[in-house]
């Protein structure tokens, strides 16, 4: 063979790998079923990086003990219909729920904002009657990707029960 042709392959071979691994995670970040968290907390701006909005998510978790509401050092069981959640548990060690968030993504997220969205987002997000709603894509294999932010009116805080 020419010796040309060899660094022409040799050159084409690393560039179709990259190529197929792109495709492949395009591919995996396409999947997953699409859910409505509540979220609080944020920061519309990080000037070093761009323009995001950092927020943490609220799950439905009424069952969870105060203590237990440490989200991020576990992973968390789904019940509901997508989009809707009705509430999540921490998934046991030896338990095989699904839907699931796996280890470590579901304390906070952040997502990208132009600078006139976040600019709304933060003033929405600062509307005492408004709940933030982040909709987001969970993987088969538990990853989440924010997609983007909603509001909804917030629902009256019921009393705590003696």
């Amino acid at each position: 063979m020419n010796r040309a042709l060899l660094h022409g392959v040799a050159l084409l071979l690393p560039l179709l790998g990259l190529g197929g691994m792109w495709l492949q995670e395009e591919r995996l970040s396409r999947q997953g079923t699409e859910w409505d968290v509540p979220i609080q907390g944020y920061d519309p701006r990080d000037l070093l990086q761009g323009h995001y909005v950092q927020f943490q998510y609220d799950w439905p978790a009424s069952n969870l003990a105060e203590p237990e509401r440490v989200y991020g050092v576990n992973a968390l069981c789904l019940t509901g219909t997508a989009p809707t959640i009705a509430r999540v548990r921490i998934r046991r060690d030896d338990e095989d729920c699904t839907p699931f968030v796996r280890e470590g993504e579901g304390s906070s997220g952040r997502l990208y904002a132009s600078q006139g969205e976040a600019l709304r987002l933060q003033r929405d997000l600062r509307d005492p009657t408004r709940q933030g709603v982040v909709r987001i894509r969970l993987r088969p294999d538990g990853h989440l990707t924010p997609l983007r932010i909603s509001f909804r009116p917030r629902a009256a805080r019921q009393p705590a029960s003696p």
